[in-house]
């Protein structure tokens, strides 16, 4: 049923583009000059133009920061906006792209940009044009493909070491993870701790362990489709985090009856987790009892890394109003617009400029997340890194039983992998 929902996308999504390029070719017949007068249009001869902006919804700082940007943008360029919001935005998206009625700019999440990019269905844009030498390097990167970019980042998040005060000096936090997973640090640190509370958290999920998980150039997926889990690269990288977990020094939040590692940390549970910069909201206002600080994750084989989590505005390919979108996301993704949406809405700034401008990068909370923008590998790897990464999850918790080994388990992921993508 995957395969044929897939083929069947596949098939009327190019049978929508072809009959919406074979109107444009006629209109275009009628027109000759059609793109030279699109080239000599001002931002004067936009107004009145109306563009729809598709998005998932978000919390109140959220809304309030993105209607203001909008706001701000249509009075400034005459320009309106609709907004559409998204529940489910995969399947809500596709079934409007088929049908035609897709916005005309639309949130693309990094993590689905390869898929989105391969139905044809994102315009290139222009680096130049938008500016992305301004960018931080993974940020613009992550919707790159074939030397051709098909959104722009609005915003990231990045993962850090998170520290409770109370019973962690910053100064004895291991430089690199192998020490702090394997060496004597959380067995002292556990001896200082009250009898309910964990020295450390982790997380059973590709999206939060594949930077070391490709270290020194292992990679999960062969063939840029296929499962590649039990590679002895990357089971020996695997290796320090499943040993820690196993000799008990790290669980996850589910093994101490918390829902994720931000109610671990804030109802002090645990003393130290690595989360991203999402987190730091819901400690301030749910925990603000606790003092906590945030450092760079330690290194991992001598390597600075971390993950990195973007959405960019994308244009859809079959818009009728390719300029009046080109405008509303220069206008998102610049100085101004940008600045707007991240102060308004707590997130961090994509360009390198904005993160100047707005002094992001002054509070002490937040640099740690900004340094990992330079160096993070962006959660993305292909078309099917969720029946990879689903695997994995169903995997390793048998590892840390004690029923299977690490390299056994592994290699039963990526079997069983395999077994579904071919299938699909």
């Amino acid at each position: 049923m995957k395969k044929f929902l897939s083929i069947l996308f596949t098939v009327l999504l190019t049978v929508s583009l072809f009959a919406g390029c074979k109107g444009d070719s006629k209109k275009e017949n009628t027109t000759p000059d059609n793109d030279n007068t699109a080239k000599e249009e001002t931002q004067s001869d936009l107004k009145g133009k109306k563009i729809v902006v598709g998005r998932w919804g978000g919390n109140d700082a959220e809304t309030a920061s993105f209607n203001k940007m909008v706001k701000d943008f249509t009075e400034k360029t005459g320009i309106k906006v609709e907004e559409r919001i998204y529940s489910d935005y995969n399947t809500e998206f596709q079934a409007e792209l088929i049908g035609k009625t897709a916005p005309d700019v639309v949130y693309i999440d990094a993590y689905m940009a390869p898929f989105y990019i391969n139905q044809g269905v994102l315009m290139p844009l222009d680096k130049d044009e938008f500016q992305l030498d301004l960018f931080y390097t993974p940020l613009k990167n992550a919707f790159l493909n074939d030397n051709k970019y098909y959104a722009i980042s609005k915003d990231y998040s990045t993962l850090a070491l998170y520290y409770n005060k109370k019973w962690v000096d910053e100064n004895d936090i291991p430089t690199t993870l192998e020490e702090l997973w394997n060496g004597d640090y959380l067995t002292s640190l556990e001896e200082k701790l009250p009898e309910d509370v964990i020295p450390m958290t982790y997380n059973q999920d590709l999206a939060r362990n594949l930077y070391y998980a490709e270290a020194e150039g292992a990679s999960v997926i062969k063939d840029d489709i296929y499962s590649n889990l039990g590679d002895s690269k990357v089971i020996a990288n695997f290796e320090p985090l499943i040993k820690a977990a196993v000799d008990g020094k790290i669980k996850t939040p589910a093994d101490i009856g918390q829902g994720w590692n931000g109610d671990a940390f804030g109802n002090e549970k645990t003393a130290i987790m690595i989360e991203g910069n999402w987190v730091l909201g819901h400690l301030q206002q749910n925990f603000p009892e606790v003092d906590f600080g945030v450092i760079e994750i330690p290194t991992f084989k001598g390597q600075k890394g971390t993950m990195v989590f973007t959405v960019g505005y994308g244009i859809n390919v079959a818009t009728k109003e390719v300029d009046a979108a080109k405008e509303f996301i220069h206008y998102a993704t610049g100085e101004e617009g940008m600045a707007t949406w991240s102060t308004g809405a707590g997130v961090l700034p994509s360009r390198m400029d904005v993160t100047e401008a707005t002094k992001v990068a002054d509070d002490p909370l937040k640099m740690p997340h900004i340094k990992g923008a330079d160096y993070a590998t962006v959660w993305q790897k292909g078309t099917t890194m969720d029946t990879i990464n689903n695997e994995y999850k169903n995997y390793i918790p048998s590892v840390i039983s004690g029923e299977r080994t690490l390299e056994d388990a592994l290699k039963k992921a990526e079997e069983e992998a395999n077994n579904t993508i071919e299938a699909n």
